[in-house]
């Protein structure tokens, strides 16, 4: 099965990426759907961390001179807070609460985006936010909607935004790997690194994820700041909804059938 599987998701990873690397998410909220329907919740988040950690730090590199170093060290309190207070429960939720997570947050986002006006260049925001989605990382895998939220209202360019979002989510995902790949085993003794899954995979997974960053770039040169938040939330809301049903499906699976 995982010889099969891993072939497969090479080119997952490739297009998820790409995805990823034009619109600054969505890819990987694809990936975390694709892991969560044949690994386990604590696997999944493990594979899917140390994917995405390698395509947001090539995005950071390739788009480096756009970040804005100002707003680092705040989200990196809020981070720093976050996993503390994951350390302390040390939670790993159900793949139904995973999934229906995933999407219904992205779409309380959305909505939430007439009422609350956050912005990346507040540092109360920032902490603040960071803090929180450092718990929504951990329990849904997937945070790039909810963190538009800091970026929508904030006086920044679509290349300012996918490369300082992808250093803070460099940083969340090294959290989010140390978490489920180091803690989650040392504290339940479930397993983090997908069992049967060889490591000797990961190269053509960080190959390809590498790849699909880079050939980003052609794309994002030639869509205007307009197109690229339109797209991106269209994009969102289709993959949020599946999600939201896909969780209510397998909670509506577990009950038990009338007789």
């Amino acid at each position: 099965m995982f010889p099969l599987l891993s072939l497969t998701l090479i080119p997952i990873v490739f297009l998820t990426s790409l995805l990823s690397g034009v619109f600054g998410m969505a890819g990987g909220l694809i990936l975390m759907v694709v892991l969560l329907g044949v690994l386990p919740v604590a696997a999944a988040m493990t594979l899917h961390a140390a994917i995405q950690l390698v395509s947001n730090m090539w995005r950071c590199i390739l788009w480096r001179r756009h970040i804005v170093w100002s707003v680092l060290p705040w989200y990196g309190m809020g981070i720093f807070i976050g996993f503390l207070l994951m350390l302390l429960i040390h939670y790993v939720p159900d793949k139904s609460v995973t999934l229906i997570m995933m999407g219904s947050l992205p779409l309380l986002s959305i909505a939430g985006e007439k009422f609350v006006r956050l912005s990346i260049t507040n540092r109360l925001h920032t902490v603040v936010s960071a803090t929180l989605l450092t718990f929504v990382q951990m329990t849904a895998g997937v945070v790039g909607p909810l963190l538009d939220l800091l970026y929508v209202n904030a006086p920044l360019t679509r290349q300012q935004i996918i490369s300082t979002k992808a250093f803070t989510q460099s940083v969340m995902h090294m959290v989010r790997l140390s978490y489920f790949g180091m803690f989650i085993p040392l504290l339940t003794g479930a397993g983090g690194w997908p069992a049967g899954l060889s490591v000797g995979w990961m190269p053509g997974f960080l190959v390809a994820s590498i790849l699909g960053t880079s050939a980003a770039a052609y794309f994002v040169h030639r869509m205007s700041d307009r197109h690229f938040k339109e797209i991106s939330r269209i994009l969102v809301m289709i993959i949020s909804i599946y999600c939201v049903i896909s969780g209510v499906s397998l909670i509506l699976a577990d009950f038990p059938k009338p007789l």
